[in-house]
């Protein structure tokens, strides 16, 4: 039978945030947040997430995928947005979901969102049960510039005069909101956006899981260089790690939609064996 899927509201630190929940039942086994990536990969990532979430529930584990404030259905405007907000509202979203189901949460985060997830782990390691990672940018200054090279490119095809990314942050820096594929963003967020490392601190993790999974061009690919940097510094803090690749297509890069039944099978499995 196919898991059931509620909608559910939240009250979040500035408005209320909207999330898709997928409870286990009566007696779920765990709980899992998920984090999606940023802006328009959030979209194209939301099939993917569903269909994951629906395995967690028919596996006994309940999951929320939750709406970052200013995105998707939760209230605000994406330029009002910033990091520490996100930060703030995903431990009330936590707080929420342990509440629901009875069960310590573990974190699933995506892309961004696997940045943001890993960060409030390693903050508090002690309040989640796990993580789950997808993908994860591993630094934030380094996404944005790529993301605002989205908006350089939109110029220079349509003949309009030419920016630089440099040029768009200080835009930002100044108070003025930028439009991006799409997206009105501010400088508040871009700046926390820029600080953003993965990992960050120094806190023990002993004995924390810690899932990492990374799209590869093949099978048996090795990670890359700035997630094995990453994956080595979690574990020198004594972390547990389970680190792999994945085949197939980048979703959070395709207009079309497209399918990773792989990376379901693999993350499945990891959350079926005892923590």
């Amino acid at each position: 039978m196919k898991p059931e899927t509620r909608p559910v509201f939240i009250e979040g630190s500035c408005g209320r945030l909207f999330g898709l929940y997928f409870p286990a039942g009566p007696a779920p086994r765990g709980a899992v947040l998920y984090l999606p990536p940023f802006a328009e990969e959030m979209n194209r990532c939301r099939a993917l997430a569903a269909e994951q979430a629906r395995a967690f529930a028919s596996s006994g584990i309940s999951c929320l995928l939750l709406d970052p404030y200013g995105t998707g259905d939760s209230a605000g405007d994406l330029e009002n947005a910033t990091w520490a907000i996100w930060r703030e509202d995903a431990l009330l979203a936590a707080n929420w979901l342990a509440q629901s189901s009875g069960c310590q949460v573990s974190l699933w985060g995506l892309r961004l969102g696997g940045l943001l997830a890993g960060q409030l782990f390693q903050t508090a390691p002690d309040h989640f049960d796990r993580l789950l990672l997808w993908q994860p940018v591993t630094n934030g200054k380094q996404f944005l510039t790529q993301y605002l090279r989205l908006r350089v490119a939109w110029l220079m095809e349509r003949g309009l005069p030419a920016e630089t990314t440099d040029g768009i942050r200080a835009a930002m820096a100044a108070g003025t909101p930028v439009e991006v594929a799409g997206y009105l963003l501010s400088g508040p967020l871009a700046t926390s956006i820029d600080d953003a490392r993965f990992p960050e601190g120094d806190t023990p993790l002993q004995g924390k899981h810690i899932d990492w999974l990374e799209n590869a061009t093949g099978t048996g690919a090795p990670l890359s260089i700035a997630a094995r940097r990453s994956v080595d510094s979690l574990t020198a803090r004594g972390a547990q790690i389970h680190a792999a690749t994945f085949a197939g297509p980048p979703l959070w890069q395709l207009h079309k939609r497209d399918e990773l039944p792989g990376l379901i099978e693999i993350s499945s499995a990891l959350f079926g064996e005892a923590s």
